[in-house]
């Protein structure tokens, strides 16, 4: 009687879906017609899947587990609860024989560029023998293209029938495992990660050094974890604790504040926590954790947003470390956060457009479902928040102003860092003795070193105090160029991508403070802002959502705290706003607003500033503008960019007008001998295809690494090329060549990575149709020989 022995399949469920069935199709077929011992696949009932996030199918009980590798396999998949199982397997195997079996069989389905950990290079047995394209390419884009890859294919399904039918004849059975057992499990794949967090936690630093004062927060129905057990019957409002604190108030939190309060520099107060903290057994559990690990986490992941999106699991170590990235086990990253070891903290994210920032909402709430245990904060001014997705997983904290003593404190640091600074500094403690209204406005730390600059500026004479609210409200009005790291993202097509003139928010700020006068500035209602900016014929170029999305991502003086709400920075920088908005609203007396307004701050400031427009003789903008002409910005999206299908060049005069009329070319055709190419080709915008024809002269391929759009190239009649090298540094993807002389195929072929498929047509006979297979050279890339019969 032939044995049947039993396998089951371990691979990151809902991806490549089909491409695996029809990979377990060609397998079973094959173990079917071989001779050997019969092979059945353990299949899951029909029905819902239950519990199939722990693990696959079958692993408990199978004599062979096939484990279909991949980074998301390590990342998203059940490869922990697997091969924990695997692991305890082998290992009660080895106690009760002294045996140790190998009840896996690791097998490439996407490549895994990072490091194995122990238990899967251990039974990694399978990768020395196959083709190259097994190990290049993995078992997914094999099966993908099985027509292409026919003989590899096939050379790797008869070596895993022969592994696997070694591995039940030669190896001793592997033990099975019940239920209890199976959940008692230790977790195999994170034996070799506490070496690796060590060398993660000395390469990883960071962005920015955290600010020498101590900051506060506020929480919308916190307690603070000082007091005693609250009265949950009475109404809870907002609690003022430490930022010390910060991890007590949950899991999930919204650190939601305006441009310049100070997000990045808590964020990277948290990592030097983290970092900080050298027992890896010590938490945050208690009031007496101040200054250990956040959470009790020690590894830190501080992703900025700003580049246009946040990376993959996998990704993060290059992001955050990248010296520590080769010695990384696969999947690393992804067993921190889902044992809770690692928090998350997300900044940057007002910097994206409202497209692209929804992405990364999207990506960011996933990722939080599937690693419930890892903690995250997010920095952001509320604009583009999903908040009805949110529910209550998230608690929302803000950062609260600095304290009249931090701001001293904070100024003191930065004075040493310019000349005339201490100077500067005491101008400025002198006025805030004096002056509420400059005090208050100085709460935000971008906003109190931007009035110790300009008050740098004027030395020695006093700045006008205008002059000085004008400059620490404008802080955050214009980005600087080097804020950006990394290329800019790319817009959006819709309203999204239209940028709201700066004249229009200038206006717009103004009319917001002036509408909402009466109101808290903390907790201003959605609707009766929005209300306020919907003057018919008054903001035309742009609807009030938008105006207040900028507002908020570009002006800074406006946040959304939470839900249906928005917020000032301050009722300073609200008070200086509509003051500097009736200032230079025609038909507005100071006594008609003296009688309705009580706050005196703004009648003041309001005479000081007509007083200095009527000295000057020239009205001055809501805000500060920079030194250079003002820009303004349309509302519309840019013209579109001219384009033609093919354009015919002869010389390369011609490629220089193509260059500067600014045409798209997706097809490039060059007649004769044309010159410059190296040079005008990466610089022609959405390059897809280039013709060279024609040319007797031409020996080799101009230089193509340039040019990143570029993804075909045909020569014709060109009998003087010999020379493809170019073609190594190129994205390439297509190449035709007619004629070729009778000449062996160029070995540089094959270092082209993204070349895929080559024609060459040469002259002479049809070859006779017994003619032997091609040679070896000619199968990767697909290279085609065709021969043109001569009449």
């Amino acid at each position: 009687m032939v044995p049947v022995y039993r396998y089951a399949v371990s691979y990151a469920h809902g991806r490549d879906e089909a491409w695996v069935a029809r990979f377990l199709d060609e397998l079973r077929r094959r173990l079917d017609a071989g001779g050997g011992p019969h092979f059945h696949r353990l299949v899951p009932p029909a029905g819902p899947p239950e519990g199939r996030d722990e693990g696959s199918y079958g692993v408990r009980t199978a004599d062979i587990v096939l484990a279909l590798c991949s980074p998301a396999y390590f990342n998203e998949g059940p490869a922990q609860r697997d091969w924990a199982v695997l692991a305890l397997r082998r290992s009660l195997g080895q106690a009760r024989t002294g045996i140790a079996p190998q009840p896996a069989l690791a097998l490439v389905w996407e490549p895994v560029d990072r490091r194995l950990p122990e238990p899967v290079a251990a039974a990694d047995t399978f990768s020395a023998g196959p083709p190259a394209e097994y190990r290049s390419l993995g078992l997914a884009l094999l099966t993908m293209q099985a027509t292409r890859y026919r003989a590899a294919l096939d050379r790797v399904l008869d070596g895993i029938v022969a592994r696997m039918t070694e591995m039940v004849t030669a190896g001793a059975p592997a033990p099975e495992l019940d239920e209890r057992l199976a959940e008692e499990a230790p977790d195999a794949l994170s034996a070799d990660d506490a070496a690796f967090t060590e060398r993660f936690r000395k390469e990883v630093a960071p962005v920015l050094p955290a600010l020498p004062v101590a900051r506060t927060v506020s929480a919308r129905g916190a307690t603070d974890a000082r007091d005693a057990e609250p009265d949950e019957s009475a109404p809870q409002p907002d609690h003022v604790l430490p930022a010390e604190l910060l991890p007590q108030l949950g899991r999930r939190i919204l650190l939601v504040g305006p441009p310049g309060a100070g997000h990045s520099t808590e964020l990277a107060r948290l990592v030097d926590r983290a970092l900080d903290d050298a027992s890896p057994g010590r938490g945050g559990g208690g009031p007496d954790s101040v200054g250990r690990a956040p959470w009790g986490c020690r590894i830190p992941f501080v992703l900025s947003a700003r580049s246009g999106g946040l990376p993959r699991l996998d990704g993060m170590v290059p992001t955050l470390a990248p010296l520590a990235a080769p010695r990384e086990p696969a999947g690393w990253a992804a067993r921190q956060l889902r044992s809770g070891q690692a928090f998350l903290a997300v900044d940057d994210l007002d910097a994206l457009p409202a497209g692209n920032r929804a992405a990364v909402w999207e990506w960011l709430l996933r990722l939080l479902e599937a690693h419930p245990q890892a903690p995250c904060v997010i920095a952001t001014n509320g604009t583009g928040v999903p908040w009805t997705r949110l529910g209550d997983t998230f608690r929302i904290a803000g950062l609260r102003p600095l304290s009249p003593d931090d701001v001293r404190t904070f100024l003191d640091t930065r004075a040493a860092a310019f000349p005339g600074g201490r100077q500067a500094l005491g101008v400025l403690l002198r006025q805030f003795d004096t002056d509420p209204l400059l005090a208050g406005v100085a709460g935000r730390p971008a906003a109190a070193a931007a009035l110790l600059r300009a008050a740098g500026a004027g030395l020695p004479a006093p700045v006008p105090r205008y002059r000085l609210l004008r400059a620490a409200v404008s802080a955050m009005w214009h980005r600087a160029r080097g804020e950006t790291a990394g290329p800019p993202a790319p817009p959006v097509p819709g309203l999204a991508a239209n940028r709201v003139p700066d004249s229009v928010l200038r206006a717009a700020s103004g009319r917001l403070a002036v509408a909402t006068l009466a109101l808290d500035s903390s907790r201003i209602p959605l609707r009766t802002a929005l209300s306020s900016l919907r003057t018919p014929g008054a903001f035309d170029t742009a609807s009030p959502e938008r105006l207040l999305a900028a507002l908020a991502d570009r002006a800074g003086v406006v946040f959304r705290p939470g839900p249906d709400t928005v917020a000032f920075p301050s009722p300073e920088v609200r008070t200086f706003l509509a003051a500097s908005h009736l200032a230079h609203r025609p038909g507005t007396g100071t006594d008609d607003w003296s009688g309705h307004q009580p706050s005196a701050e703004l009648v003041e400031l309001l005479a000081q500033l007509r007083n200095a427009e009527a000295g000057t003789g020239a009205a001055r903008s809501v805000l500060a503008t920079s030194a250079g002409p003002p820009r303004r910005l349309s509302a519309g999206p840019p013209p579109p960019r001219r384009a033609v299908p093919r354009a015919v060049v002869r010389s390369s005069a011609e490629v220089r007008a193509l260059l500067r009329s600014g045409t798209a070319v997706p097809e490039l055709r060059c007649s004769g001998p044309v010159g410059g190419l190296a040079e005008t080709l990466p610089r022609l915008p959405g390059l897809r295809a280039l013709v060279l024809a024609d040319d007797p002269s031409l020996l080799a391929l101009p230089e193509l690494a340039g040019c990143r759009s570029l993804r075909s190239v045909r020569v014709l009649r060109c009998p003087g090329l010999r020379d493809l090298t170019a073609l190594e540094s190129s994205t390439v993807m297509f190449l035709d060549i007619d004629p070729w002389p009778d000449l062996p195929v160029p070995d540089g072929l094959r270092r082209a990575p993204w070349l895929s498929r080559v024609n060459l047509v040469t002259g002479g006979r049809r070859p006779s149709p017994t003619a032997g297979p091609a040679p070896a050279d000619t199968m990767f890339p697909e290279v085609r020989i065709r021969r043109r019969l001569h009449s």
